[in-house]
């Protein structure tokens, strides 16, 4: 069962309603065009609890480049180690900026007035230990990926058939996990579930959402991963993407989300909820 979080602030003028966009799609080109100053602030927002994992990224591969250059490759497997390591902790701030930015945007897709600072912290204050948690998750997970897979493929290369598996396998639960940590972000700013349910949720939300979820989390998440892993001149340029357009994602997201939650639980459980921030719908509810 679902347990909406009530907002006291609705739209409620006659002529804003009128103005409201016809879709989602509509939504979100509405935001690009009106809210462009308020996307890149909620962007910079999240990026300020991305700093600690930033410096560690760029500490660590500083001293990788070295050992390259220096040819003391032994060095390089332990360097990346001790960044995965630390990079844990980093990676839960930074997935407590995330709370906010998704209570952020669910206000921005309802076109609701907002106040950046106290709608940002309110977020937090409301998920913060969620947000750590799937930090957590999503984290270790990563640290799977890189350190076991590069065990498996430099010092476990025996087998290429069992080591290519083994990479399959932490590359799958990685990307799983971290489209359903997403999908979990709309949920904990919309709905008042314990974490059990909203990781079940999830996974049902992403095989009825299943390729629109996938190519967004490869094109964003992805691709800052791979470009973290090359050098230094990459890694700034992933860096600098995530934060001016890390907004955008959170809000094609709570966009995918609300679809799914009007089509599949808004209908039976919350018919008020359904096209919240549309006006077709707002309408047809009004003259109901």
């Amino acid at each position: 069962m679902f347990k909406y979080r009530q907002d006291k602030n609705n739209v409620s003028d006659n002529e804003a309603i009128k103005a409201l966009p016809h879709d989602r799609k509509e939504v979100f080109f509405d935001l690009l065009r009106h809210r462009k100053m308020s996307l890149f602030a909620l962007s910079c927002f999240t990026f300020m609890f991305f700093i600690p994992l930033a410096v560690d990224l760029f500490f660590f591969n500083y001293w990788e480049t070295v050992a390259i250059a220096s040819k003391k490759y032994e060095y390089l497997f332990s360097l990346v180690f001790y960044s995965m390591c630390i990079m844990i902790p980093c990676m839960v701030i930074g997935f407590i900026g995330f709370a906010g930015a998704f209570y952020t945007a669910k206000r921005l897709v309802w076109q609701e007035d907002i106040n950046l600072a106290n709608d940002f912290f309110k977020g937090i204050k409301e998920n913060w230990k969620h947000a750590i948690f799937h930090g957590l998750v999503f984290s270790v997970l990563l640290f799977g990926v890189i350190i076991g897979g590069s065990y498996l493929i430099v010092y476990a290369p025996s087998n290429a058939i069992l080591s290519g598996i083994g990479v399959g396998a932490l590359l799958l639960a990685f990307i799983t996990f971290g489209m359903v940590i997403s999908l979990n972000f709309t949920q904990d700013v919309y709905y008042e579930n314990g974490l059990f349910v909203t990781y079940k949720n999830s996974f049902c939300f992403l095989g009825l959402l299943h390729w629109r979820v996938l190519v967004l989390f490869l094109i964003s998440a992805g691709s800052v991963v791979t470009l973290a892993c090359f050098n230094m001149i990459t890694l700034g340029i992933g860096l600098f993407l995530f934060a001016i357009l890390n907004s955008l994602v959170v809000i094609i997201y709570t966009l995918l989300a609300h679809h799914a939650f009007d089509k599949y639980i808004n209908q039976e459980h919350y018919p008020d909820m359904v096209g919240k921030g549309l006006y077709k719908l707002e309408k047809e509810d009004k003259e109901a």
